[in-house]
């Protein structure tokens, strides 16, 4: 998958008015995912992405913060309020990335992810209206 497919699917899920809003929400998710995962997930999750993405997954803190789903968007509307995006929004986008993030992964990958979150977030990445095979 290309970058730009990629942000058209967040652009489309998340109902964002431009590819840079897309741009900017998926890098506020891909950080705040990427503190969430270990370095080695990180890396696993990354490979399966564009290099433009894969970096802000990789370049963080692998703290393995354990946040629930409440904290996980409040921690993307964080890295929103640095942004021209509107922090109140980090739900929307959040599961527009998400969304995206679940129809570009392998299914295995996604479980492989999803098993060093917390059952919380697991909800970002199920009922995903993205069809994988238009991916």
């Amino acid at each position: 998958m290309e970058t730009t497919e990629f942000y058209g699917l967040v652009q489309e899920a998340s109902h964002a008015d431009t590819t840079d809003s897309a741009e900017i929400a998926s890098e506020a998710v891909f950080e705040t995912l990427g503190e969430t995962l270990t370095a080695g997930e990180a890396e696993n999750v990354a490979a399966q992405l564009p290099s433009e993405l894969a970096g802000h997954l990789e370049d963080v803190d692998h703290d393995g913060s354990g946040y629930d789903r409440e904290a996980f968007v409040e921690r993307v509307g964080e890295h929103l309020r640095e942004t021209e995006l509107d922090p109140d929004e980090a739900e929307r986008y959040t599961q527009g990335v998400t969304d995206a993030l679940a129809a570009a992964l392998t299914q295995r990958e996604l479980q492989d992810m999803k098993a060093q979150l917390g059952v919380e977030i697991h909800s970002l990445f199920e009922g995903v209206d993205i069809d994988r095979e238009a991916v």
